[in-house]
């Protein structure tokens, strides 16, 4: 019962999620954000109902004691995160109200006519953003390589750990924090502005114009990893590369070299477009070839899965609109992947 707390906290997010969505339904279905905030609630729902089962699915000899620690560990450190965050808020709140002149300064409205006023869509600044998704997929990999280092040392045996359940514990502890840390930020920017401390509005120096009144696409991003912590490692980074590293070659290309619209009132480019399954393609077949150990698949199958997300790539690049391609493009490529894999 030591998964508890951290199940808790994420069905807690998941009310109050939906409880703002729904008191601002009108607002949000004329801006058409309202499916792409209903999602959010239902990853989040998801991150709570999987999180009791992820550390021991790959490792199902990790023993009681060991998954008993890890559940503590994470639950301790989320517990005192969200302690941590709300006072934070709550401070903000009592020296706002206290003080009409920070109360006038943290005005979401004229918070945002300056954002406006000051956002510059170049390379530059895509770059900037693309870096930062790119990051959390780096984070995937470099806890992967060294569970992999530590557990040819013989080190995690000890501790009666695998690659599998120390390397993603790690990750999963990352990632649920950070979900936690921006999930609450989120809702205080949306709703509350004043509680939000001036050098957190420094996060939101990246978000693009039609962040301003939803969530950042870091979250649901994030979230939408989560289901595939269930497949072989293989698929899992080849999700996670394919959301950032993909997105971003496809965005980047598209912004630098591409001179031909893809699509009527559309800001994408076909050079980017190209750019983007092209990079889908090489990405899955890469990782699946240098971490076939733990997916021993032909290279029939490879050739198969590589394809098949390039294609569901694509049709996200092409068609998606109301829906974050955060959440289409791992739910879409990896749930095909994974499908490829059990046929």
């Amino acid at each position: 019962m030591l998964y508890l707390p951290t199940t808790l906290i994420f069905f807690g997010y998941t009310i109050i999620t939906f409880i703002y969505v729904i008191r601002n339904k009108k607002e949000k279905i004329e801006n058409h954000l309202f499916i792409n905030e209903l999602l959010i609630v239902a990853l989040l729902l998801i991150a709570g109902i999987l999180f009791p089962f992820m550390f021991q699915f790959h490792s199902p000899d990790l023993s009681s004691e060991s998954l008993n620690f890890m559940w503590f560990f994470t639950s301790t450190i989320f517990l005192v995160e969200i302690g941590i965050l709300f006072a934070i808020l709550i401070y903000n709140t009592i020296i706002s109200k206290r003080n009409p002149e920070i109360m006038e300064e943290r005005d979401y409205s004229k918070y945002c006519e300056e954002f406006n006023k000051n956002w510059v869509d170049d390379l530059k600044s895509e770059l900037g953003r693309k870096f930062l998704h790119l990051f959390t997929t780096f984070i995937i990999f470099f806890f992967w390589t060294l569970g992999v280092i530590l557990e040819d040392l013989g080190i995690l045996n000890k501790f009666g750990l695998d690659n599998y359940s120390f390397a993603y514990w790690l990750i999963i502890n990352v990632g649920y924090g950070f979900i936690i840390m921006f999930q609450i930020a989120d809702l205080a920017r949306l709703n509350r502005f004043y509680m939000i401390p001036n050098w957190a509005k420094r996060w939101y120096l990246d978000m693009k114009q039609n962040e301003l009144h939803t969530f950042i696409a870091s979250t649901p991003l994030v979230l939408s990893f989560i289901p595939f912590l269930f497949t072989p490692f293989p698929i899992f980074a080849s999700v996670a590369l394919i959301t950032t590293g993909a997105d971003a070659a496809a965005c980047i290309i598209g912004k630098k070299y591409g001179k031909h619209t893809l699509r009527k009132n559309s800001n994408k480019t076909i050079e980017g477009f190209i750019a983007g399954g092209f990079t889908t393609f090489l990405i899955v077949f890469i990782i699946t070839i240098l971490y076939h150990v733990w997916m021993p698949v032909s290279i029939v199958k490879i050739l198969l899965m590589a394809t098949v997300a390039t294609i569901l790539f694509l049709l996200v690049d092409a068609y998606a609109k109301n829906i974050s391609d955060n959440i289409l493009n791992p739910f879409l490529t990896g749930f095909g992947m994974w499908l490829i894999l059990i046929i």
